[in-house]
């Protein structure tokens, strides 16, 4: 395995699953789910969460304020447009941190905002304003970043650094971005802002986790997640697979407790309906199973040569596959594990009768042919 390369700066992750990962189609979390994904959350050591946008309606207002309420170890963050009523609603839930978004692009000043770009800046340099007058931490998120002109985006976030803002966010809305657009994007703007720099990338394209390692290679400093990748149309990055990524092949130096990852999605999932992929990284049923015989004799030997981390650091388990595939030290190994000896003369056997049985018979082939190897004496 590669030498891990070391980052020269700290990275935080914000988890989003209580505000965008509310916006998956057909999720909707009871105040009690939320104050239990908080508490989880707050164990498993995310250094953010946003708790939702408080103006949406009287339940998000209340969640919100109970969570904020929990006194958590990580910092607590609401969802506010640039608008003095969604600011207010944050500030009234008690939280220290409020998130503004706004665009200043054609989309958002056409489809959303119905004005000029001169009265969208001036707007989110008067609402970021009013957020510092009542005491909140400012985030600015300039929505749909890739498709807004380089020097457009620099000129708002430069401004809404002045006006206050304590950090900035670039927002990949549609997901059009790739690993090197990202990083550019990102080292520019850290050059041109000297402030914490978070990103927020959609999956639209598949590319959401390799946008954000990108970004924080290039000097991003925090990484929005949600739980099982959950959010808005295919969802932001999985909170398993970043952390994961992060730990592993960065060694960043954050006390994440990676062996609560499975039963963090579970419990996600349970919640939500959303089943969690068999083959999803980290936390899916098959995420360490190897089935072909030359894979499965080699991680038995070496689980380097075939595992780019250890289950065990993740609560997951490694799984060999017993079927036509097998040989004979995958066979031989999976049933030491299960307490029964084979010779190797009694295992080529059992792996002939595997490789002869064909179809929907495999299914029930493999667990006989698994009861017979400890039944020959």
């Amino acid at each position: 395995m590669p030498e891990p390369r070391r980052l020269d700066h700290p990275v935080a992750l914000l988890d989003s699953t209580l505000r965008e990962g509310e916006q998956a189609a057909g999720v909707r979390f009871s105040l009690e789910q939320k104050l239990t994904l908080a508490k989880r959350l707050d164990a498993f050591g995310v250094d953010f969460i946003e708790a939702g946008h408080p103006v949406v309606s009287e339940a998000v207002r209340e969640a919100v304020t109970a969570i904020q309420q929990l006194r958590l170890r990580a910092t607590v963050l609401a969802h506010a447009r640039a608008a003095r009523r969604d600011i207010e609603a944050v500030a009234a839930c008690g939280v220290r941190w409020v998130g503004i978004f706004c665009g200043i692009n054609r989309y958002t000043l056409e489809c959303k905002l119905r004005m000029t770009k001169a009265q969208a800046l001036g707007r989110i340099v008067e609402m970021i304003g009013f957020a510092k007058s009542l005491g909140l931490s400012v985030r600015y998120s300039c929505e749909d970043a890739p498709r807004t002109d380089p020097d457009e985006l620099e000129e708002v976030c430069r401004r809404a650094v002045e006006a206050g803002a304590d950090r900035l966010s670039v927002v990949d809305t549609v997901g059009l971005l790739t690993p090197r657009r990202m990083a550019g994007l990102v080292r520019r703007l850290r050059a041109a802002c000297r402030v914490g720099l978070h990103v927020h990338c959609h999956n639209d394209f598949g590319m959401a986790v390799a946008n954000a390692i990108s970004a924080v290679e290039a000097g991003a400093t925090v990484v929005d997640v949600t739980v099982n990748g959950l959010g808005e149309r295919s969802g932001i990055p999985p909170l398993a697979e970043v952390c994961a990524a992060l730990k592993t092949l960065y060694q960043v130096p954050n006390a994440w407790d990676l062996a609560a990852l499975p039963e963090l999605s579970r419990l996600v999932a349970r919640y939500t309906g959303i089943p969690v992929g068999r083959h999803r990284p980290v936390v899916g049923e098959f995420a360490f199973a190897h089935k072909a015989g030359l894979h499965s004799a080699a991680v038995l030997r070496d689980p380097a040569s075939y595992e780019a981390l250890d289950p065990a650091s993740v609560g997951a388990r490694r799984r060999i596959i017993i079927d036509e595939f097998s040989g004979t030290s995958a066979l031989r190994g999976e049933l030491a594990r299960r307490g029964v000896a084979c010779d190797g003369a009694r295992a080529a056997r059992i792996v002939r009768r595997l490789k002869s049985v064909n179809g929907r018979a495999r299914r029930s082939a493999r667990p006989r042919a698994i009861r017979r190897a400890a039944e020959e004496r």
